[in-house]
């Protein structure tokens, strides 16, 4: 699986990114469901990632990667919209149908969106340059 050294280091630095997510969601207060969601979607992130760098098939979608780690926090948007509302134990099940800003789809896609066109307006002007 691992044929370079450098492959071995990175997947020890992937390791580590997905305990730091775990960390900074509990840090966050966060309850532990959505911690998980959170972490879990990081992980399978990374997975992906790896796999693609491995296969060295990265290097013209790495802009759509941020936009998929932005996505992965996600649920704390929707977390902290319902922390106020109703008590841990019932806030999973809940529902809400006037979300906050910060909490509805238009504002979770641009926040995914931004990323991914300022990388591939990176890549754009760099490929002008040459």
């Amino acid at each position: 699986m691992f044929r370079r050294p450098e492959e071995l280091i990175l997947a020890v630095v992937a390791i580590l990114w997905v305990v730091l997510t775990y960390f900074l969601g509990s840090w966050l207060g966060a309850d532990i469901a959505t911690i998980v969601k959170i972490t879990l979607a990081t992980l399978l992130w990374v997975v992906l990632l790896f796999i693609l760098w491995q296969q060295d098939k990265i290097r013209w979608i790495w802009p759509l990667f941020f936009g998929l780690l932005i996505a992965c926090w996600w649920p704390y948007l929707d977390w902290i919209a319902k922390r106020g509302l109703v008590d841990n134990a019932a806030a999973a099940d809940t529902i809400i149908l006037a979300a906050p800003w910060y909490a509805t789809w238009t504002f979770k896609l641009l926040t995914a969106a931004l990323p991914v066109l300022l990388g591939y307006l990176w890549l754009l002007a760099q490929r002008r340059k040459q």
